[in-house]
């Protein structure tokens, strides 16, 4: 917000998306775990997950700036990202282009999350004839998880 404008003097419309980002905000900080679920889109994750990672790193909140640099608000959190793709993109020659789970694992230790798993399901695509094997495998790895997380 502008300096010296009061939430009150915005327009409805306004005041009700800065409610609903802080909300959105206090639920994040308050949980101790976090899942993260998404497919592959165009190397990355679907818009709405970067719209949501957008709305939970704010100064003062989940990071903040010192003289030494930004750093981490957010301690001893734990997180899972489970990413699905048709294509390899965790290992082999495509590795680099896969950007969701490496922005995401960037943005966590920026706002001070380091105790980060990931589960990848992936290649049902590229693997057509072993599909339903690697989305079984996905599904028992994932039972594994929940086990421990």
């Amino acid at each position: 917000m502008k300096e010296g404008v009061e939430l009150e003097q915005l327009p409805e419309i306004e005041r009700s998306k800065i409610v609903r980002l802080d909300k959105l905000i206090s639920q994040f900080i308050q949980a101790d775990k976090y899942i993260f679920v998404n497919p592959i889109w165009n190397f990355s994750y679907p818009p709405v997950m970067k719209a949501y990672i957008d709305a939970i790193t704010v100064a003062g909140k989940t990071f903040s700036y010192t003289k030494n640099g930004p750093i981490g608000l957010l301690q001893n959190k734990k997180v899972l990202h489970i990413q699905a793709s048709g294509w390899v993109y965790s290992e082999g020659p495509d590795v680099e282009e896969e950007m969701s789970h490496r922005h995401l694992k960037s943005i966590l230790r920026f706002i001070g999350i380091t105790d980060l798993h990931a589960l990848f399901i992936e290649g049902h695509d590229q693997y057509r004839d072993r599909a339903k094997a690697i989305k079984a495998e996905g599904l028992k790895r994932a039972r594994e998880l929940a086990a421990t997380f």
